[in-house]
């Protein structure tokens, strides 16, 4: 029982672990307990005011998910036993399978609410249990219900309880009451009964004139009456009550006594009851025995964190699936926007539509990662804001925090994953793209994953889900302007590129004309290169360029023979085989087919040719004729460009190194020549860990003990 909100809240947190105390400590027979709280802490529940449970998830499934991971020992069996013994001791068996609801939309009432919050930690089995104001918005009766609730735990637990202005009913259910001013200062410690005698007598000694009400002999004497002696207000000569300025700036009544007053008159009290009490006994109490310094690691329990871990991906993604409106908008705007992008970018210089003369391909893959993105991001933004209070109660339940990123991660991955499919699904079908769905769904999830790693940043960091759709648009409009596409690069600012200037300058020292023929204007400004659209867009248009099924086994014709040419000593095999494959090149030159089925076909064939499963027959392709041409359905003219312009960059003779530019094939660092897929895919997923790594360590900043 307290008479202000800020001396009970401190007094629960430290109790929890969750606050270390600002000034003062406790001393046991000359010893502090503070420093033992961090061990203790595993063994007490906080129950919080404010409700901490998914509001998407039934009551049964709130409680066996606590279960879970609060005694991830138990068998599935024993967890529902347990579950089922608390909802009838909550009284909510008949409600088991009730979604909970948000409190706007309300679908239990608000002692069920209530009743649910404190069996969340209930079903853990503690051994202390704190409860934060358990009856504060019930009714009388609800409060009536909740109270006898935890009073029937108190047989064989340590219960402490915070509340204001209780009923006499309720006042008279507690074995102990504390009463605490404001600023946390203890004014009386003992039985319901003993604390309205000691303000009575109080108010008889002192006259403040507060109505005592009914009598105290039958227990039915209000409680309000103590708070009307403690803060009896300060009144005039003329009798009226004098006010005074708080911290605040409002007017507030000057109380005649201040809480040093009560806290001085009460341990006079406790005084004169301790001399009266004088124990017989000599010696002195033995001391406390010193807690050992070493810490001893626990053993891992590879099954209690495999039930962690399963518990939190289920809890996930039970909650991300029952959310029916968001569901629907998820899924839904990708197949959405995939069919409105596609069908205004369905165009081609030649009239009727042709992939290998369409002009926006380009326009359409960078389309695609911003959706990709936007879609990632969007669906994280507001998910750690939602479950902000269920990570703080669960904070000393021995929850480790990395199952909960790994679990929001891979749950918004599989949304992601549907999202990716639907929209390259429709994308490449209507503009007739063949042969690069895995490698389009692959770029565009790792893209979607940034998003969603960023999304989780974003949510971390603010309090306000507004806060956080609002961020949203500063993070996306930067990746699309800096991405390459809408603004090309050699249109683009060349200061943005000063630090790579300035290095380039301190290092060979050119001079302007030597600077005009050595820069390329394809090299990406350095601001550029911690965009993360730059990587997935180069990547995603080099691979339809160089990873087309048409491109691709010409390519790897290419270098076979390169390899067997190189050779000094070729065996009558070797030549052989050179032959076929210098037939191969040239018939995938000009494949032709009567239909795109017809062509995969055949190209079905050349790779058990180059897969040596068959030599090179020209009678197998003496059918390979028809109106389709290989390079017309798997090659657009538009993208080739964009390669070839990359590579006359690269290997313009006049620069003797060869530059890192846009759309280049190869890149070079630190000496070291990496390939385009290799490099930027590493980009992109390094780049996505560091989010989550960042991410998990501003939650654990976030929900560490307090020191101050």
């Amino acid at each position: 029982m307290g008479a202000s909100g800020s001396g009970k809240s401190t007094l629960l947190k430290v109790l929890a672990g969750q606050l270390q105390p600002t000034s003062g400590e406790v001393i046991l027979n000359g010893q502090s307990l503070y420093p033992n709280l961090d061990a203790l802490k595993r063994y007490i529940s906080y129950m919080p005011q404010e409700d901490a449970f998914d509001e998407h998830l039934t009551i049964g499934e709130n409680l066996l998910f606590a279960a879970s991971i609060r005694s991830p020992h138990l068998s599935r069996r024993d967890r529902t036993r347990r579950l089922d013994a608390k909802l009838i001791e909550l009284g909510l068996g008949e409600r088991r399978d009730a979604v909970v609801g948000s409190p706007e939309k309300k679908l239990l009432s608000g002692g069920e609410r209530k009743r649910l919050n404190i069996g969340l930690d209930m079903i853990g089995m503690s051994d202390v249990y704190l409860f934060d104001e358990p009856t504060s918005g019930l009714s009388s009766k609800d409060s009536e219900h909740v109270m006898e609730i935890i009073r029937g735990m108190a047989h064989n637990k340590i219960i402490i309880v915070t509340i204001h202005q209780p009923s006499s009913k309720i006042f008279q259910m507690f074995h102990k009451a504390i009463l605490l001013d404001k600023g946390g200062r203890l004014v009386f410690f003992g039985t319901p009964s003993d604390m309205l005698r000691y303000f009575a007598e109080a108010e008889h000694q002192h006259q403040f004139g507060a109505e005592l009400g009914a009598c105290p002999s039958c227990g039915t004497t209000r409680p309000e009456f103590i708070f009307d002696v403690l803060e009896t207000p300060l009144r005039d000569l003329s009798g009226d009550v004098i006010y005074e300025e708080n911290s605040r700036g409002q007017l507030v009544a000057a109380r005649r006594y201040s809480p040093e007053f009560w806290r001085d008159k009460y341990e006079a009290f406790r005084l004169i009851q301790d001399v009266k009490q004088v124990s017989l006994r000599k010696e002195a109490a033995a001391p406390l025995p010193v807690a050992p310094v070493e810490k001893k690691r626990l053993p891992l329990r590879w099954h209690d964190e495999w039930t962690q871990l399963r518990t939190l991906l289920r809890r996930t993604f039970i909650s991300k699936l029952r959310n029916r409106a968001n569901l629907v908008i998820t899924i839904g705007v990708s197949p959405v926007l995939a069919l409105l992008i596609a069908t205004l970018l369905r165009y081609s210089e030649s009239g009727g539509y042709d992939f290998a003369s369409a002009y926006h391909i380009p326009t359409f893959l960078f389309l695609g990662l911003i959706v990709a993105m936007f879609l990632g991001l969007t669906n994280s933004a507001d998910d750690i804001i939602r479950d902000r209070a269920v990570l703080q109660r669960e904070r000393n339940v021995n929850v480790r925090l990395s199952y909960y990123v790994i679990s929001k991660t891979l749950t918004l991955g599989v949304f992601a994953l549907i999202q990716c499919i639907l929209f390259v699904l429709i994308g490449n079908y209507v503009l007739q793209i063949r042969g690069m769905f895995w490698i389009y769904l692959g770029i565009m999830l790792m893209t979607a994953m940034g998003g969603v790693s960023l999304g989780l940043l974003i949510s971390s960091l603010v309090a306000d889900p507004k806060t956080a759709a609002n961020i949203v648009p500063l993070v996306l409009i930067p990746q699309i302007i800096m991405g390459g596409a809408l603004i090309k690069y050699e249109d683009m600012n060349r200061n943005l590129a000063l630090l790579y200037a300035l290095s380039h300058w301190f290092t060979e020292h050119p001079s302007k004309e030597q600077e005009k023929k050595m820069g390329s204007k394809l090299e990406v400004p350095f601001v550029c290169q911690f965009i993360a659209m730059r990587w997935s867009y180069e990547e995603m248009i080099v691979a339809q360029a160089k990873l087309n099924p048409l491109t691709q086994r010409q390519d790897r014709t290419q270098r076979e023979i390169d390899r067997i040419v190189a050779k000094r000593d070729q065996t009558p095999i070797d030549r052989k085989r050179l032959e076929d494959l210098k037939e191969t090149l040239a018939l995938l030159s000009g494949l032709e087919a009567k239909s795109p089925h017809a062509l995969d076909h055949y190209l079905g064939l050349v790779d058990q040719i180059l897969d040596r499963k068959r030599p090179f027959d020209r009678a197998l392709f003496k059918n390979a004729t028809g109106p389709i041409t290989a390079e017309q359905i798997y090659v657009n003219q538009k993208v080739s460009d964009l390669i070839s312009n990359a590579e006359m960059e690269q290997s313009d003779y006049r620069r003797g190194n060869r530059p890192n530019v846009f759309f280049g094939a190869q890149k070079r660092y630190f000496g070291i020549k990496v390939g385009v897929f290799a490099f930027n895919t590493t980009v992109l997923i390094i780049s996505t860990l560091g989010l989550l790594t960042l991410l998990h360590w501003i939650l654990r900043k976030q929900l560490e003990v307090r020191r101050s």
